[in-house]
């Protein structure tokens, strides 16, 4: 394949246009650095989809000639894929190479049209649920960010305590994990947080629901950040355009002289007996629940503001009646919506909260942590 018919403005815009990385599905490879060294090196080819000569791969007796210097049928290519796609032009058919130029050239559009100061911190937080990890990582986060922002850092800001060898049905589980993340959060974020000197935080979480929401208190309600949702279907980071009718409700108790319980059934739905073989009878049990309680409800952004706007009513109304005392909470929510939970909470005007999590080795719901 022969550049010699490619004019050297075509050159350098199938450059511009395909961001200097190979084109070809799934590589990506960048071709004007040297992989080891790391110094300039140009590796490229420009491949012709329809062989400049008829008898070249996908060539033509007449649309060979016509399209030998049309940028529509250039492609930028690393060796490797160079070689293979000129070697089998029955596999890598001429719509096959069109849609695999058409995908790389429209993601690189994309990218490059984020503003310049749209640039996001990544906060990773990762607990072991049970006895598994936290599928937690960079490179997830950053394609959770595009189109909206670009990752400000080539590394996360990571708060979890790696390789724990602690489950979440032991008090040291919750007494470890609770110290490591205010020792990071005070190590890592809050001196970012006193100096300003980042714009915006995008915050991707998976830990049990006490955690989360001691990460929402420690983050509070005044830095600018993002808050992602792990969705199930589709599988993404990403929030959802959907449009959505679920509305959140609060649900008061009939008698508010009791000890005060605010129940989270969100995600499921928890029954009040299970409150009662947890704390006795003498409760008095708030809820903010939604219709239908399913893991998978939180699509959108507006969800999630709503969210916040019902949790920060739910505290005043349960403060109105109840004072001062400790609020017992037993959440099941999206962990999203736990770290909202955390950030609404205000500690100079709100209730202490004692925070539940259900556990099936201890038979059911037991005290994990408390934030005053």
């Amino acid at each position: 394949m022969s550049n010699t018919k490619i004019n050297t403005k075509n050159q350098n815009l199938l450059w511009a246009i395909s961001g200097g990385r190979c084109e070809y599905e799934g590589c990506n490879k960048v071709l004007h650095t040297d992989i080891l060294t790391k110094k300039k090196y140009n590796s490229a080819y420009i491949a012709h989809i329809v062989a400049d000569e008829p008898k070249g791969p996908r060539g033509d007796l007449k649309r060979s000639k016509e399209l030998a210097n049309d940028i529509n049928n250039l492609m930028l290519l690393c060796d490797t894929h160079h070689r293979l796609v000129d070697g089998d032009d029955t596999t890598y058919t001429e719509g096959w190479l069109l849609e695999m130029k058409r995908n790389h050239e429209e993601r690189i559009n994309r990218l490059t049209a984020i503003a310049p100061n749209m640039s996001s911190e990544i906060i990773l937080y990762g607990a072991n649920i049970g006895s598994h990890n936290s599928p937690l990582s960079y490179q997830m986060a950053s394609e959770a960010l595009l189109y909206d922002y670009y990752p400000a850092s080539n590394n996360a800001i990571e708060l979890g305590l790696k390789n724990a060898p602690f489950i979440d049905n032991a008090d040291t589980y919750w007494l470890v994990e609770e110290e490591n993340l205010c020792y990071q959060f005070n190590l890592k974020l809050k001196p970012r947080l006193m100096q300003g000197s980042t714009c915006h935080y995008s915050v991707f979480a998976l830990a049990p629901q006490p955690l989360l929401i001691k990460l929402g208190v420690l983050l509070n309600d005044l830095t600018e950040l993002k808050i992602h949702q792990k969705h199930r279907e589709p599988s993404t980071w990403k929030w959802q355009q959907t449009l959505s009718n679920i509305n959140y409700t609060i649900s008061e108790p009939a008698d508010k002289t009791q000890i005060p319980v605010l129940v989270v059934s969100l995600s499921g739905t928890i029954t009040y007996d299970r409150i009662e073989n947890t704390l006795g009878e003498k409760v008095s049990i708030w809820e903010i629940t939604i219709d239908t309680p399913s893991n998978d409800f939180l699509k959108t952004e507006k969800l999630l503001s709503d969210f916040r706007y019902t949790a920060r009513l739910a505290f005043e109304r349960i403060k109105f009646h109840h004072g001062c005392t400790d609020l017992h909470v037993f959440p099941a929510m999206p962990v999203s919506a736990a770290v909202e939970f955390g950030r609404v909470w205000m500690p100079k005007a709100d209730m202490p909260l004692v925070i539940y999590d259900q556990n099936k080795t201890q038979n059911g719901f037991f005290k994990t942590i408390t934030i005053k």
